[in-house]
């Protein structure tokens, strides 16, 4: 999709396809964790065009805001009153939401944790954010004996 498309699509639309990519992205990574082949398609497809349909709302969105800013709540909540900031807000969360879904996951692979100790942990990364990332280091410590966390293999 060329981003003269994006553009000229509604924020509402935007934000269902964004959304559906992300949710059908999850459930692919579930299914296809120990393949190689998701990571690629991941990383080079999917969490690419949410980062340029990221970059399409973004910059008009908060750079549009004189009155916002990142010096207080009330500055935050500014920046996100229009709806390509807002927008631009929530692939954001979807974006990083689903790169650590995928780490979490080739993490767990590499250490050998079931995808059914792992599958709890992408539901509420998918849901809560860092909540899922919390549970799963608790489990990968539980499970490797080794409660310091590091990205790299013991």
């Amino acid at each position: 999709m060329k981003p003269q498309a994006i553009i000229s699509m509604t924020t509402e639309a935007v934000f269902g396809l964004a959304s559906a990519l992300a949710f059908f992205s999850w459930i692919a990574l579930f299914i296809f964790y120990p393949r190689k082949w998701i990571y690629q398609i991941l990383f080079s497809g999917v969490l690419m065009l949410l980062a340029l349909t990221y970059l399409v709302y973004v910059i008009p969105g908060l750079f549009g805001s004189p009155e916002g800013g990142f010096n207080s709540l009330t500055e935050v909540r500014a920046l996100f009153k229009s709806d390509e900031a807002l927008l631009a807000g929530w692939i954001h969360y979807l974006a990083f939401d689903l790169f650590v879904g995928i780490w979490i996951t080739k993490d767990a692979w590499d250490r050998n944790i079931s995808r059914w100790l792992v599958f709890p942990c992408l539901l509420l990364t998918f849901m809560l954010g860092p909540a899922g990332l919390l549970v799963y280091f608790v489990i990968r410590g539980i499970k490797t004996l080794q409660f310091r966390q590091s990205p790299y293999l013991p």
